[in-house]
């Protein structure tokens, strides 16, 4: 009896380019347990990111055409790019297969004995791998067997006694393959995520912090952080703020704008070097310092100022940061490692002609942009990427993005 894939509308086609000496096909995709995965969308917290994908799953061994070889290839590749928000370089989607192997090569008696009328066909057994990487660090891995039979006859459509014609079989894998790879990395993400839900059930911001401590690597660091930022006291925050820095620098990804002035200044003399300066050296030379660099800080607002002194800087300093901002024409505090003619450009562009406040509003943006970069630097496995992500998607203004 024919395969059930084999219809009526394909068997004079395929009749035809057997009488022309081309040869008949037929594969059989085999699922795992005799079963295809049930259908799995991936998972939600991947659209938090950019990503691509590298897929080489192309059919191995066997009887298939060159072009339906790489049929299933073309189908993981397209959906994988769907996965994310957009194409990026902070997740790479690797597909591959490993350990394939023929069997059934005796079939190719018969099948010479015949002319080719009798079918031969080889067992293909072997493994498809899935990881997840960020750079060269692997995330996440995982192995599924897959197998199909392949047939090849001569001036009879026999081959399609073993398995279909065409590309549907090699369609049916792809799926089921990355539907059984998408729930390994859902099963991956829930487990830390049940883990997590479990550590700061009680809404505490000392349960937070310890989650923090205790998993550094934690695909939901991300999302602890926000919670913890959402937890600051209305009045008196800088404290709160400081503790949660000390405890993980990216933090400063959620710190509220008004802290945005922190991290204003020339390079290892911003508002927050000035502070930890202020500790060991004395106010009057530290503010000739700052005046002698003719730096320019802002001219901070009544509101500002009161900032600064929760903070711990004295006046003098803040006056000196003032008098240097005053006397200077009016440009971008340069962020760690950035050109000051690519500053320069950046402001141009961005703005044409601001007034002071507004280029100072946007270098306080810029620098603290660039800091919570190198802070997502140090933070490994999947943080990272969503700590970059997340930077991002908050500090958007187009000289940033110019600068940096």
């Amino acid at each position: 009896m024919l395969n059930s894939a084999f219809s009526r509308a394909s068997l004079w086609p395929a009749l035809l380019a057997c009488l022309l000496i081309t040869g008949c096909t037929g594969t059989r995709y085999i699922p795992p347990q005799g079963q295809l995965a049930a259908p799995a969308s991936p998972p939600a917290a991947l659209k938090g990111f950019e990503g691509n994908a590298q897929v080489q799953l192309d059919v191995a061994g066997g009887y298939a055409s060159p072009n339906d070889r790489t049929y299933p290839t073309q189908l993981a590749n397209d959906e994988i790019q769907r996965w994310f928000a957009g194409n990026g370089d902070d997740l790479t989607v690797h597909i591959r297969n490993e350990n394939t192997r023929d069997s059934g090569w005796l079939s190719m008696v018969p099948y010479f004995l015949t002319l080719g009328i009798l079918p031969s066909w080889l067992n293909t057994e072997g493994e498809t791998v899935m990881e997840v990487k960020a750079g060269d660090e692997v995330l996440f891995a995982n192995r599924e067997d897959v197998a199909y039979k392949s047939a090849l006859s001569m001036l009879l459509p026999t081959a399609y006694l073993v398995g279909s014609p065409g590309k549907q079989q090699y369609e049916i894998m792809a799926h089921d393959q990355l539907n059984r790879h998408k729930h390994a990395l859902q099963a991956f993400i829930t487990s830390q995520q049940a883990g997590y839900e479990t550590a700061v059930s009680d809404g505490t911001v000392e349960a937070y912090r310890q989650y923090l401590q205790a998993n550094p690597d934690s695909f939901f660091r991300m999302e602890t952080l926000r919670r913890l930022s959402e937890l600051a006291p209305e009045k008196q925050a800088l404290a709160f703020h400081r503790d949660n820095i000390a405890i993980d620098n990216t933090y400063i990804v959620y710190l509220p704008d008004e802290y945005d002035i922190w991290f204003l200044g020339p390079a290892n003399m911003k508002v927050y070097d000035v502070l930890r300066l202020s500790s060991a050296e004395d106010d009057v030379l530290l503010a000739s310092r700052i005046r002698a660099a003719n730096q320019p800080y802002k001219v901070f607002s009544s509101d500002e100022i009161a900032l600064l002194k929760e903070g711990g800087l004295s006046s003098a300093l803040i006056a000196a940061m003032i008098d240097a901002s005053a006397n200077t024409a009016p440009s971008s505090p340069v962020p760690d490692g950035v050109s000051s003619a690519a500053v320069d450009s950046a402001t141009t562009e961005a703005s044409a002609a601001v007034a002071q406040p507004g280029v100072a509003d946007i270098a306080g943006q810029c620098a603290k942009r660039y800091a919570a970069l190198k802070a997502c630097d140090q933070v490994p496995s999947f943080g990272a990427n969503v700590c970059r992500s997340q930077v991002k998607k908050k500090y958007s203004h187009m000289a940033c993005e110019l600068i940096q």
